[in-house]
């Protein structure tokens, strides 16, 4: 049994449509290169992108960034810890084109989707898939060389790979970007 990637676009849907709430639905629109929300921040909301593209990473004590994902066109993304346990985002969530968001506080949508037997599911298949392609993404990084990460990656996200920076790209693969750049000419060569 494979968990396939839920639709998105059907909790912008529903988030609109849903009378209980309706009434607490933000529509936010962020400019490429802005926060929608930093590390550190206390942010309990549910964010549905609906278009565009967002970045989510760390940084760390010394300052290097780390990508921990991507969120290209439709997506579902928040803190799961502070909108647990009510604490700053370990992350960050930066906008890489131009988006648009609906967003909601997390305790209206968990209060929504307990009373909605059809979100549920969804919420379950959504969690199972997200569980899933975190694996993946913890096999790769502890188990495949860097070269690996990139062909995957490549393989994968064709579209996303031609939207990101190669700078993106090697801190979502946890390399730097000169070795992003001798792996993509050694491969370049053996195309030729």
């Amino acid at each position: 049994m494979s968990a396939e990637r839920p639709d998105p676009a059907g909790f912008a849907e529903w988030l609109q449509a849903h009378p209980p709430v309706r009434p607490y639905l933000r529509r936010l629109q962020v400019a490429a290169g802005e926060p929608v929300f930093r590390q550190g921040d206390r942010c309990s909301d549910v964010f549905v992108l609906r278009s565009g593209l967002v970045k989510i990473a760390y940084v760390t004590h010394q300052g290097r960034e780390r990508v921990k994902s991507f969120i290209a066109d439709t997506g579902l993304f928040g803190s799961r810890s502070a909108q647990l346990e009510g604490g700053g985002s370990p992350f960050a969530a930066t906008c890489l084109e131009d988006s648009s968001l609906a967003v909601v506080p997390y305790p209206v949508f968990r209060a929504a989707a307990l009373a909605d037997p059809a979100l549920m599911r969804t919420m379950f298949a959504f969690n199972e898939w997200l569980a899933m392609k975190k694996e993946r993404r913890e096999y790769d990084l502890l188990c495949r060389s860097a070269e690996e990460r990139y062909r995957a990656f490549l393989a994968q996200e064709p579209a996303l790979a031609d939207r990101l920076t190669q700078g993106d790209i090697a801190r979502y693969l946890g390399i730097t970007a000169v070795a992003l750049s001798r792996i993509r000419r050694r491969l370049a060569m053996t195309t030729e």
